[in-house]
């Protein structure tokens, strides 16, 4: 049995411990129930949005809101793979995981990844499983930069391989979490299996 996993789902079992509301939201995506996008899931998706269209040649118009700052990310991201989709198998504790992750970007050895935070400190992507899954994904990349808009400056996080805790740690964490409660590990099974 081959169980794919993503950093969506790994970062639900962080913010379990988090957020008031945390052991919901992962039971959620443990399930894979898709909610309401948040308003700041749409304005990142938006922002998002508007770096790929720029990318791909649309003219921002020069009183927007954002025409600077997606400016900026054109200049960054120009020449750059847009929504690369990877998968990649990796084996825990004998147990084989497929890793399942969307590049935002990536060019030349270097993945980017757009956010859009109102709320962004610098440290904030530290401990997201989202750069070390996407350097097992991609692991001839040599740097992972977090490209984060709060609507009026762009902000970068970049991490290296060499310090970051490899993809497999975090999965062995979720693992053996999973085997402490065996009604969630059912689930998992039963959801997230890969179909052959």
């Amino acid at each position: 049995m081959i169980l794919r996993i993503t950093q969506t789902l790994l970062s639900a079992l962080d913010y379990m411990y988090k957020l008031d509301d945390g052991y919901d939201s992962f039971l959620k995506t443990l399930n894979r129930i898709k909610e309401p996008p948040t308003q700041a899931m749409l304005n990142g998706q938006r922002f998002e949005g508007m770096v790929n269209s720029a990318l791909d040649g649309v003219v921002i118009p020069p009183d927007h809101e954002w025409a600077e700052l997606i400016a900026e990310c054109k200049q960054l991201l120009d020449g750059s793979q847009q929504q690369v989709t990877l998968f990649r198998e990796v084996e825990v504790e004998g147990q084989t995981f497929l890793l399942h992750g969307v590049l935002d970007f990536l060019r030349r050895g270097v993945i980017y990844d757009t956010k859009f935070s109102t709320t962004y400190k610098v440290g904030k992507y530290l401990n997201s499983p989202q750069h070390p899954m996407y350097f097992r994904l991609v692991p001839e990349a040599y740097k992972f930069q977090y490209v984060i808009c709060d609507g009026h400056y762009i902000y970068k996080e970049t991490y290296t391989p060499d310090i970051v805790e490899p993809i497999e740690k975090k999965i062995a964490r979720f693992w053996a979490f999973l085997k402490m409660h065996p009604e969630l590990k059912a689930i998992y099974e039963e959801k997230w299996v890969t179909r052959q």
